[in-house]
C-alpha cells in the first residue's frame, strides 16, 4: 500500500472517531468500475445503507507548496456487504468515477 493511501486511511479513522454522528470511510481498494472495499464496519453501516462519494479538488496557490482543496461530491452508492471488522463493500451508481483514496459518508436519511 502506498504511503499516501495509508495516510488517507489513518486520517479518515481519526476524523470518524471525532465525529459521533458522521460515519466516514476511505476507498481502500477498487474492485471494478462500480464496486469498492471501504474502511467502514458493522458498527458504522448496515447492508442497504446509502452513502455519498467525495473527492478533493485542489488548486495550487501562488507559492509552489501552497494549495487549497475543496470537498466535491462524485456520486452515490449502497452498502452491499460487511466484509469484516474494518471493511464494507460498496456498489456505486452506474457512471460514478471513483478511485482509491476517495472518501464516503453515510447518508443520515
Amino acid at each position: 500500500m502506498s504511503k499516501k493511501l495509508i495516510a488517507l486511511i489513518a486520517g479518515s479513522i481519526i476524523l470518524s472517531s471525532c465525529a459521533s454522528q458522521l460515519h466516514r470511510g476511505v476507498v481502500a481498494m477498487k474492485i471494478d468500475d462500480s464496486n469498492a472495499h471501504v474502511g467502514l464496519n458493522s458498527d458504522e453501516v448496515s447492508i442497504g445503507d446509502h452513502v455519498e462519494l467525495y473527492g478533493n479538488q485542489c488548486k495550487k496557490m501562488s507559492r509552489v507548496t501552497d494549495q487549497t482543496c475543496t470537498k466535491v461530491s462524485k456520486g452515490h452508492g449502497v452498502v452491499t456487504q460487511i466484509l469484516n471488522d474494518n471493511y464494507s463493500s460498496i456498489k456505486f451508481d452506474s457512471g460514478v468515477a471513483f478511485q482509491e483514496g476517495d472518501f464516503i459518508e453515510k447518508h443520515s436519511h
